[in-house]
């Protein structure tokens, strides 16, 4: 099966990155350079893949000089979820906030619910500590 063609402008268009990100990528060594020269040179389907690629660890908060490791590697992106502990901030008070992992938010939302109306009645000062 043969890939398509792209030139720079396609990938920009496709990929959502600048000309000169993608510039930057391929002198970094994240992704290969385009077959032929200057004007003339072209990426193919794999070219884009791995921009993509590209992107999804850049969601998960994971740095160029990681990325370029694990891309050497080979590591798929599904392998670096826990890369990155997602938190969710919920303010009790002006000072004050909770933080709660993107996990445990989706395994026991009635839970992380009742400790922000506790807390939230303690700092309103109905509810005496100690």
């Amino acid at each position: 099966m043969d890939e398509n063609k792209y030139t720079i402008d396609d990938l920009v268009e496709l990929s959502g990155y600048s000309r000169r990100t993608i510039r930057y990528y391929v002198h970094e060594g994240l992704i290969d350079p385009p077959a032929g020269r200057g004007r003339g040179g072209f990426y193919y389907d794999s070219h884009l893949e791995r921009l993509r690629l590209i992107k999804a660890y850049q969601e998960k908060g994971i740095r160029i000089s990681t990325m370029a490791a694990m891309l050497k590697k080979g590591e798929p992106a599904a392998d670096v979820a826990s890369f990155r502990n997602v938190m969710i901030r919920y303010e009790i008070a002006p000072g004050i906030e909770l933080n709660v992992s993107r996990e445990r938010e989706i395994s026991e939302p009635a839970a992380i619910l009742e400790i922000i109306r506790i807390a939230k009645t303690i700092v309103q000062g109905k509810v005496k500590v100690g």
